[in-house]
């Protein structure tokens, strides 16, 4: 295989040589760098997943994913999206990360463009060289004030790309695509034959009253379309290693014999509780989306107050940008320093794409008194400092 940069590079080996140093010496660190979660998984899960083990459920399942569960996932999304969705079109993998390599490996082939929006998970660009070592990456950044930039999609799209990778709300900047940004990524790509990877994990996390638009209520684009999702953030399963891609059924077959050839298939208990979670209302997201904005709001509030620090209201997710341009140092020495003089440890906006050095991203999906504290820290690094 091919370890191209991508793979291999390490964009935030400044932050983590301050890390190590602070560890070194001792001294505490305070984390608002992990995307998940900080509740637990609902009991009916777990209960679920031991009621499977104990009645033998253990062994080897179709490498698309059980019948039950695909089942599930397609008559939620029928019900959600208005699309019809049939499980045959579901492909259970162990992860999202794995529902969209195994997509991007299932469609590219030597010479592809895949266009990448950004600011972008960190994981996107060494998925596609992963996928296809010899694939080209063409970037969209998002605008200044994160909306979709949609002169430079018609610009790529019309260059002959054969897929666009979105993720919308997204990490790390809590933007979240309009109906009409939507639409018109749908009728651009529809009309030059383009598929859409569409990340949409955060779906449940949203704020504001706001309502998330999916990429799958749209017919038109369905034959092109792959949906990654699953149940890592909206049931705290980070650790369970549980998504699905919602894509056409050749695609979906194909996701299945690559996983057949690797993993074999996502363990079967796991997949038994993944069924539960259609079975149950899911009340506990409002209440923690709701805890989550008024960190959000908390946060947004404090870092706007400080001097060369700015931000935009995230509308969902887990995430904060903070811009930092106004300090005059790069994202890994921005981060570098303020966990070396604070213990506050973040991630440098380099990491997400390199037009985006001058951000940090910070994870909220901490206990406010973290974040209380935390605000505390930056305040006196940015008057020590600035």
């Amino acid at each position: 295989m091919k370890f191209s940069p991508e793979i291999t590079a390490k964009p935030t080996k400044g932050f983590a040589e301050g890390v190590a140093e602070r560890r070194k010496a001792g001294k505490e660190i305070y984390s608002f760098g992990l995307g998940e979660p900080d509740f637990k998984t609902p009991d009916y899960v777990i209960e679920a997943m031991m009621e499977a083990i104990e009645k033998g459920k253990i062994h080897y399942s179709d490498a698309q994913g059980i019948i039950e569960l695909r089942t599930c996932i397609a008559k939620s999304a029928t019900n959600e999206y208005g699309v019809k969705y049939e499980p045959n079109e579901i492909a259970v993998t162990p992860g999202i990360k794995s529902a969209a390599y195994s997509s991007l490996a299932a469609i590219l082939e030597p010479g592809d463009k895949v266009a990448l929006c950004t600011p972008c998970y960190v994981a996107y660009p060494a998925m596609i060289k992963c996928a296809e070592p010899d694939a080209e990456i063409i970037t969209i950044d998002l605008n200044k004030d994160y909306s979709f930039n949609m002169e430079r999609l018609e610009e790529v799209v019309t260059s002959g790309v054969k897929c666009l990778i979105v993720n919308s709300p997204n990490n790390p900047t809590g933007a979240m695509f309009t109906r009409e940004e939507v639409e018109r990524i749908v009728d651009v790509c529809a009309e030059h034959g383009v598929y859409i990877l569409s990340d949409e994990v955060y779906d449940k996390i949203v704020f504001h009253g706001e309502k998330h638009v999916s990429f799958a209520e749209y017919e038109k684009i369905k034959d092109h379309l792959i949906i990654a999702n699953g149940f890592s953030k909206s049931h705290a399963m980070t650790g369970w290693r549980l998504g699905y891609a919602i894509a056409p059924a050749d695609i979906c077959k194909k996701i299945a014999m690559l996983q057949f050839n690797t993993n074999t298939n996502v363990a079967t208990f796991i997949q038994w509780a993944g069924c539960s979670i259609f079975e149950h209302e899911w009340d506990h997201i409002a209440e923690y989306t709701k805890i989550l904005e008024e960190r959000m709001a908390y946060f947004h509030e404090k870092i706007n107050a400080i001097p060369k620090l700015s931000g935009i209201l995230p509308k969902g997710g887990f995430f904060y940008c903070v811009n930092i341009e106004e300090t005059g140092m790069t994202s890994n020495d921005f981060c570098a320093e303020l966990v070396k003089q604070t213990g506050i440890a973040t991630t440098p906006g380099i990491a997400f794409g390199k037009e985006w050095d001058g951000y940090v991203r910070f994870s909220l999906a901490v206990p406010l008194e973290r974040i209380e504290n935390g605000i505390a820290l930056i305040e006196e690094f940015m008057k020590n400092n600035f």
